[in-house]
């Protein structure tokens, strides 16, 4: 009994001690930081006092590095600004700046560590993670280099499973977060604007994308060669480069896309390659195409969604085999007249959409100038409700009267509608619409008849 006393009061002098050995050290700017960093005890925390440090720094324990408010970190035109090799390490509330053309300015190759409130700006990469598991980058600022260069990504992932990305505002980077051999990640809760990619995966497994607001970007997702990714409540908006989308799934597989907000984008959605996914209960409006589905893209469940106010709502490769229909329930298409007699809440004819209009442009892609036209919304209704046999028809064999409800909890409007202000064209431009078809419709008849 003696000796388990002993031996308990050991055990408790032990914990209180190490406790009692941790201490903050105070840094002032003139003061050299990488000894105090060096010279710190695990568990300690360094306090930068407002002011500017300047160099390459790297943490070797398991401390806090906390700055004051004012507190700037700035690196030489070459490395990482702060290097961090051990783990559990703290970087909180730090301007941070400079470093190399291919560095960052928070370099971590080890685990667990906390990257918070952060300003990193101007630099190459924001928070690069090598090699290290369960590390934690949440509510940061980050932007690459200032001008017309080359940049670099915002938070990038290599080798990084485990990784929670949450809360970061990012602008201006090549990517916003780049995704590589990193499973069972979270990125969550993010603003990101012009990137080339907001979120972009490569060869990695269980990821979750969740609440985001991307947009002013090529892609607002780039989603590749993964498995198992899981996309909900995002709302990405106003991607309008040439090809680009809100999200572009490519060589992806068992995935699940649902209740998303894709719109004012080139393409709401964009497969290639993209195989056995569920995309269900999204809303899909107001962009030029609202789902493509390219070549080798079959097998996917698409049902619930709302295709709302798209020029074109549908088009795919007459090659692919898809479900648009679940339990007897598919989609709402707003260009579809609702007629449902037996009162089931599902229209009493298909959604059909051939878009020989589509097929079209690809042999002349002249024609793309009346995308969305009046004369062309007139044709797509024709085909709609005349059986013409086409192999590239998609079919919604039961497609809803009403639009199904979808709950975004990322996603808040108050946006005022101004529809109500603005000049209705639409006679004239019908008008002019149906003539200019009509001409370039002939003129082409007429040359193919002269080819022949």
């Amino acid at each position: 009994m003696k000796y388990r006393k002993i031996f308990l009061l050991m055990i408790i002098t032990f914990f209180f001690a190490g406790e009692a050995a941790a201490k903050e050290i105070t840094v002032q700017e003139g003061m050299n930081l990488q000894k105090v960093l060096d010279e710190a005890e695990k568990g300690d925390t360094v306090v930068l006092e407002a002011g500017v440090y300047e160099g390459n720094f790297s943490i070797d324990k398991t401390i806090a590095l906390i700055g004051e408010t004012g507190a700037k970190v700035i690196g030489p035109p070459e490395g990482n600004v702060i290097t961090v090799n051990a783990d559990d390490v703290v970087i909180e509330n730090l301007e941070i700046e400079g470093g190399g053309t291919q560095n960052a300015g928070i370099y971590i190759r080890s685990n667990r560590n906390k990257v918070t409130g952060n300003r990193i700006y101007d630099v190459f990469h924001g928070v690069m993670v090598k090699d290290g598991y369960g590390n934690e980058i949440t509510n940061n600022m980050m932007s690459s280099f200032r001008g017309n260069v080359h940049k670099g990504f915002g938070v990038y992932l290599i080798e990084a499973p485990s990784a929670i990305v949450s809360e970061n505002i990012m602008y201006d980077t090549n990517d916003g977060v780049y995704i590589s051999f990193s499973d069972l990640c979270a990125i969550t809760n993010n603003y990101i604007r012009k990137a080339r990619y907001g979120v972009h995966t490569m060869d990695s497994e269980d990821i979750v994308i969740s609440q985001n607001d991307i947009s002013e970007s090529r892609n607002g997702l780039m989603i590749m060669q993964s498995y198992y990714v899981r996309i909900k409540d995002n709302y990405l908006h106003d991607n309008r480069t040439v090809n680009g989308a809100g999200m572009f799934i490519f060589d992806t597989f068992y995935s699940t896309i649902s209740q998303n907000v894709m719109e004012r984008n080139n393409k709401g959605i964009y497969l290639e390659n993209a195989q056995n996914n569920n995309i269900v209960s999204n809303i899909i409006r107001k962009n030029d195409t609202g789902l493509e589905m390219a070549e080798a893209s079959i097998n996917n469940l698409i049902s619930l969604n709302q295709f709302i106010g798209n020029n074109q709502q549908v088009i795919s490769d007459k090659e692919n085999e898809n479900s648009f229909t679940w339990d007897d329930f598919g989609n709402y298409w707003d260009n579809l007249r609702a007629i449902d007699l037996d009162q089931d809440k599902v229209n009493d004819f298909a959604y059909k959409s051939g878009d020989v209009f589509y097929h079209m442009t690809k042999k002349e892609p002249h024609l793309q100038i009346f995308t969305g036209s009046p004369a062309i919304q007139l044709w797509n209704t024709i085909e709609k409700y005349v059986p013409i046999p086409s192999e590239q028809f998609i079919v919604d064999e039961h497609p809803l009267v009403n639009p199904s409800n979808i709950e975004v909890d990322f996603l808040k409007t108050g946006k005022k509608d101004e529809s109500a202000f603005a000049v209705n064209w639409s006679g004239i431009y019908g008008y002019a619409s149906f003539v200019l078809f009509g001409i370039f419709a002939m003129g082409l008849a007429r040359r193919k008849k002269d080819e022949d």
